[in-house]
């Protein structure tokens, strides 16, 4: 995680008039390695700066200049003015999504340059979001990997959580891929291991309503589950989209394959799921994610089960982060042999990248 740039932070800098002058010496003897850097910015307390604009997120404004060897990340509170003339994935409060360039003519206000045409002035603070598309597809995706160790004394006991993830980010196209293990193990106890994986991909058909898809797997020893191998297929629609949270609701239908440690309760089973989702940014460096997700069974009756996640999330400097996360699983119609439900508590320490 780069360096946080904040009014009082740029006060420090060169004058604007030495980076202007710096920027113009480089199109004159070095054109063709600026010729990409060629965003500006301008902040409240008179700085300019010149480089690529990487994006929005969070509240936070990242950019690369020439006369720095680390990315800038600049709270977006204190931008005045800014032009970026490459493609964008914009989105405005109220979930309003925009493909195109951003170009300030007075301060405080931005017009957005879009395939649809040209959008009247804004305020800046309009703007929640700016993910530059790259022409490269690898640039689109971002990802994760944490781990975490305990080891116990008593009873020789031993834990290993390990949790990654990739997503993809498109223009009308959300993708995101998951997966978490969990390995506990102590002297005279079974071993105890639990393991999911979760694909979905999301096809946004307005501003706020978009198709889902995914599939999943989850194998548990307290409850007796080999595995529960699960497709959705349903709609969803964002309540809320602002530059601090995001609220969404989804509703569709839920197939089940599921195979216990007794082959004879193996079954099929349909049901409805209805979920949501709660997260939380752009609290200095404190996220939080959060979904839960009901299943009424359809083919069995009176069968209901309920997944719940939450992770809290705390950057560190040079993309690293602390998390601790807790799952909880229930189901009302167990095995003989199973808990009703289930639950971990873990915390580790990982890297992400983008």
């Amino acid at each position: 995680m780069s360096p946080r740039l904040n009014c009082k932070t740029l006060r420090g800098l060169p004058l604007p008039t030495f980076f202007g002058g710096l920027f113009l010496m480089g199109l004159l003897f070095f054109p063709g390695c600026l010729r990409a850097q060629h965003d500006t910015l301008w902040v409240k307390n008179g700085n300019v700066l010149y480089g690529e604009i990487k994006g929005l997120n969070s509240g936070v404004l990242k950019m690369e200049t020439p006369y720095s060897d680390d990315d800038f990340t600049i709270d977006y509170d204190e931008v005045q003015r800014l032009v970026l003339e490459r493609r964008c994935l914009i989105i405005l409060t109220g979930g309003e999504r925009m493909f195109g360039f951003l170009r300030s003519k007075e301060d405080g206000k931005v017009t957005i340059y879009s395939t649809e045409g040209t959008r009247d002035a804004l305020d800046l603070n309009k703007v929640t979001s700016i993910k530059v598309i790259e022409k490269d597809l690898w640039s689109r995706f971002s990802g994760y990997i944490d781990f975490g160790f305990n080891l116990t004394k008593s009873n020789n006991q031993r834990q290993l959580n390990v949790d990654g993830g990739i997503s993809y980010t498109g223009f009308k196209w959300i993708m995101n891929t998951k997966v978490s293990s969990l390995f506990a193990d102590q002297d005279n106890v079974e071993l105890t291991q639990r393991t999911s994986i979760d694909a979905q991909v999301n096809r946004l058909v307005s501003d706020k309503w978009y198709i889902l898809a995914s599939g999943s797997f989850l194998s548990n020893t307290e409850q007796a589950l080999q595995g529960r191998y699960s497709a959705k297929l349903g709609v969803g629609r964002f309540l809320a989209i602002t530059d601090k949270l995001l609220w969404g609701l989804g509703t569709g239908l839920n197939y089940n394959i599921e195979s216990y440690d007794d082959s004879s309760l193996n079954k099929e089973s349909t049901e409805l799921f209805i979920s949501s989702r709660f997260n939380m940014f752009d609290f200095k460096d404190l996220s939080l994610d959060t979904n839960i997700d009901f299943y009424p069974s359809l083919s069995e009756r009176g069968r209901v089960r309920v997944d719940y996640n939450l992770n809290v999330k705390y950057d560190l400097p040079y993309d690293f982060y602390i998390k601790t996360s807790f799952q909880f699983n229930y189901d009302n119609q167990p095995p003989l042999t199973a808990s009703e439900f289930d639950y971990i508590l873990t915390s580790g320490f990982g890297w992400s990248f983008n």
